[in-house]
């Protein structure tokens, strides 16, 4: 027993006072826990990050149906291997990729898919124990294209003061636009337009150019143009500065005797001015808009009459007015009924022997009450112009003219025919 203790105590000795022992040692202890770390325990669990996640639908249900990926949030996993501690012992998150199983997906909508590993070395062997997360939300839909007009917003650009600027008639180039993307969100675009984010002051008709187009939904929502494409982002936009003037309203008096006093006539519109805007200088050379033409025959006693405006297209009508009206105001004149028997023709042809037929013209008269009620049938001159008619038949019709030398304010009413009788005059009528 005493020679034991001896052999241990020379054995303690030694590793203490030799330090090459001390290294030995720990050497023989590491080797000794790698074979039996292989031979006792010979596959190991390995747990790999970072390791990015493809999906693939070619081939799949997906793909069969006309769906395509449109967006997924899991981009990375953590996979956790178990094998050969000398085979897995090596391997990175290069070595794995990672892939969505796509199975059963035949429609549109976010999808749920599980997550699957593989080693990227074939000769690599190891068994999957997890995958974190194991499962990911991808959403699948058609993918379409269609077509939008394209509107101008251009919040920042105003016309200097005293000119005039209308957005409707910002014009863009193109002013169509294919849009491309996930059909679920083409379905909500109710309209898309070009924004022009420069700041300025026009006095004149400018061009501008931009790339942004913005989408709207029926709320006038802005909608998120991820996913969707543009087959251009290259736009000119022109826009047209108007001149504007507000314009006294205006008619032509048509068919009044020669001496008849026009401001006499109280005609009354049912407005006076009309602002007009144009993309020139040619309304400074205007101070009023003529409605149209009004014959004095036509103005009886309940007179009253609606006129288009017609504005040219490349000028505005600002006051939004599109009709005009007008009447005449009774106050202070009469009217009454008168009959002319004595009526000449004018310009009879050479030819011919012209005589009237129509006696007793019948017709009314309208004017300021103190003149209506002294007219009798010797003032008023009824004529027959045969000038402007080609006089073939034995009988025809013709437009009489009517005027009052001695009273400039009064006029008939309606446009008065007379008949005539036409007979050629020969060489025996001549001798006779």
């Amino acid at each position: 027993m005493k020679y034991v203790k001896n052999i241990m105590n020379n054995l303690r000795s030694a590793l203490t006072t030799n330090p090459a022992m001390i290294i030995y040692s720990v050497l023989i202890a590491i080797i000794a826990w790698f074979i039996i770390s292989i031979t006792v325990y010979p596959t190991t669990p390995k747990t790999l990050s970072n390791i990015p996640v493809e999906v693939d639908i070619t081939g799949t249900s997906a793909e069969e149906n006309g769906l395509s990926v449109i967006s997924y949030e899991t981009k990375k996993v953590t996979v956790t291997i178990q094998g050969n501690r000398s085979s897995i012992g090596s391997l990175s998150a290069d070595d794995l990729v990672a892939s969505a199983v796509v199975e059963n997906v035949t429609s549109a909508g976010e999808k749920y898919l599980k997550i699957n590993a593989i080693s990227k070395k074939s000769d690599v062997k190891f068994d999957v124990t997890s995958v974190s997360p194991s499962t990911m939300a991808v959403m699948f839909d058609k993918i379409d294209t269609r077509e939008f007009e394209l509107s101008v917003e251009a919040p920042n650009i105003k016309a200097v003061e005293g000119l005039y600027m209308d957005n409707g008639d910002f014009k863009c180039t193109p002013n169509v636009i294919e849009v491309s993307g996930p059909s679920t969100q083409l379905d909500k675009i109710d309209k898309a337009a070009v924004i022009v984010n420069n700041e300025q002051e026009l006095d004149t008709a400018y061009t501008f150019h931009s790339s942004e187009v913005v989408l709207y939904d029926k709320n006038e929502s802005k909608i998120d143009t991820k996913n969707i494409t543009f087959n251009t982002n290259d736009f000119t936009i022109d826009i047209p500065v108007y001149m504007q003037k507000k314009l006294d309203l205006s008619y032509d008096l048509r068919y009044a005797p020669a001496n008849f006093d026009a401001d006499s006539l109280s005609l009354e519109m049912n407005v006076n001015t009309i602002n007009v805007a144009s993309p020139n200088t040619e309304l400074e050379k205007i101070n009023t808009w003529n409605i149209g033409s009004i014959p004095l025959y036509d103005i009886d006693w309940d007179f009253n009459k609606s006129f288009e405006l017609e504005i040219p297209e490349n000028y505005k009508n600002l006051s939004n007015i599109s009709t005009v009206t007008v009447k005449l105001n009774t106050d202070g004149l009469a009217k009454k009924t008168v009959t002319v028997n004595d009526i000449s023709i004018l310009n009879a042809p050479t030819n011919y022997n012209c005589t009237v037929n129509s006696y007793g013209l019948v017709f009314d008269i309208i004017g300021p009450e103190e003149d209506i009620a002294e007219i009798t049938e010797k003032d008023i001159l009824v004529s027959v112009d045969l000038l402007k008619y080609t006089v073939q038949s034995s009988n025809f019709t013709a437009d009489a003219t009517i005027s009052f030398p001695n009273y400039d304010k009064v006029w008939a009413v309606g446009l008065q025919k007379v008949s005539i009788e036409a007979e050629p005059i020969t060489t025996e009528n001549n001798n006779d």
